[in-house]
């Protein structure tokens, strides 16, 4: 995911952090060897070249022309209408110092649009979905193979719940979709706080009464029997599965 990382940090014009956990780390063998295309070209993204720099009238380094948040910029050198400041106070969509309220809500609010704009360009989420089942598990990280196994051997006790495997923050519709689709959905997490089930409530406003945590934090990696305990402790409340 790492080309993608880089790729996603020109479009969007933003830093994008890969994250991994100690357990993938310490346990490589879980992960499939690396296939390098040799073809990749990396995405740089809306970048004006001195042609096109020429063939206007002026470069505003700020100014959102395609509605999705995301305005064009320029590389260091190539011409001298693309040169820019850049300031750490308020500043217009044209690039020029403001101390206007109006013009500085107006730069911010374009900043919501991208994030927006970033929820259908990120990698998609892994799901296995049935229309039979109204419970499902929603994971992370290498929570995904504990998951999977739990997934098979509650299955074999007639328990079907569909799945959700997260790979990119902010959420994109699917997730949405997918936890609206499901009655309960246990959400999969290796810490003490729910950080993941938090971020969903926040991000995508999810039904937080659907989103069950089931949390793993003792030091030790996750297993599939912790998962399917819990389940069925949960199963044993009346929750639906």
């Amino acid at each position: 995911m790492s080309p993608q990382a880089f790729d996603l940090s020109e479009r969007l014009q933003t830093p994008v952090m890969v994250m991994s956990d100690l357990d993938i780390g310490m346990n490589d063998w879980m992960v499939p060897e690396l296939e390098w295309d040799d073809n990749y070209v990396p995405d740089r993204g809306k970048v004006y070249s001195a042609e096109q720099l020429e063939e206007m009238d002026a470069f505003y380094r700020y100014l959102d022309v395609d509605g999705d948040g995301i305005p064009y910029r320029t590389l260091p050198g190539v011409h001298p209408k693309g040169a820019y400041f850049t300031r750490g106070s308020g500043h217009t969509k044209y690039g020029a110092y403001t101390e206007n309220s109006a013009d500085y809500q107006e730069v911010v609010d374009r900043l919501l649009v991208k994030w927006e704009t970033a929820r259908s360009m990120v990698p998609e989420a892994e799901i296995q979905y049935s229309k039979m089942n109204k419970a499902a598990i929603l994971s992370y990280g290498s929570s995904d193979g504990a998951c999977k196994e739990a997934l098979d051997r509650l299955g074999k006790r007639h328990i079907g719940l569909n799945y959700c495997r997260v790979k990119a923050f902010p959420f994109s519709e699917s997730i949405r979709e997918f936890i609206d689709n499901h009655e309960v959905v246990y959400v999969v997490e290796q810490n003490r706080d729910a950080q993941m089930r938090t971020l969903l409530i926040n991000d995508i406003d999810a039904d937080q009464n659907k989103l069950v945590p089931l949390l793993h934090y003792d030091g030790m990696p996750l297993h599939a029997g912790f998962i399917v305990d819990r389940v069925l402790e949960e199963d044993a409340k009346g929750r639906a599965a």
